[in-house]
């Protein structure tokens, strides 16, 4: 593991459209964001709406190894729970260097042809001084 050199702070603000599977209901949704699938942070359940809000921050040590923030968006369900979509910010692109990055994520449908809905997101990097 490479050598801590800056810190990322994460909003997940909302979703729209998040695609529904459930036969009776909504979306009971959250968010899986990481940055390494060994250590992932998760937002609470917005019960029974496919538009949710969380308006949670999250704060992770960027390694220099690090160049994408991971988005997995579940359906949470009595018997576990379903995925909804996954999207990747790339941080080279989007983030360093820059104040914030203030985006709406879509989750790709099979072949990126259609949307499983979109994720609001907020990403702001703080190089180490």
């Amino acid at each position: 593991m490479g050598q801590v050199q800056s810190t990322l702070a994460v909003t997940i603000v909302e979703g729209r459209n998040l695609e529904d599977n459930d036969i009776i209901g909504k979306n009971d949704a959250y968010v899986e964001v990481y940055l390494d699938k060994d250590y992932k942070q998760r937002t609470t359940i917005v019960k029974d709406t496919n538009n949710p809000t969380w308006n949670q921050k999250f704060t992770f040590n960027l390694q220099d190894n690090n160049d994408s923030l991971y988005l997995d968006v579940y359906d949470d369900d009595t018997m576990g729970r379903d995925s909804i979509g996954s999207a990747k910010i790339d941080l080279k692109k989007y983030v360093f260097g820059k104040e914030c990055h203030n985006a709406w994520v879509t989750l790709p449908a099979m072949l990126g042809l259609l949307s499983k809905g979109e994720i609001h997101v907020i990403v702001k990097h703080h190089a180490k001084k």
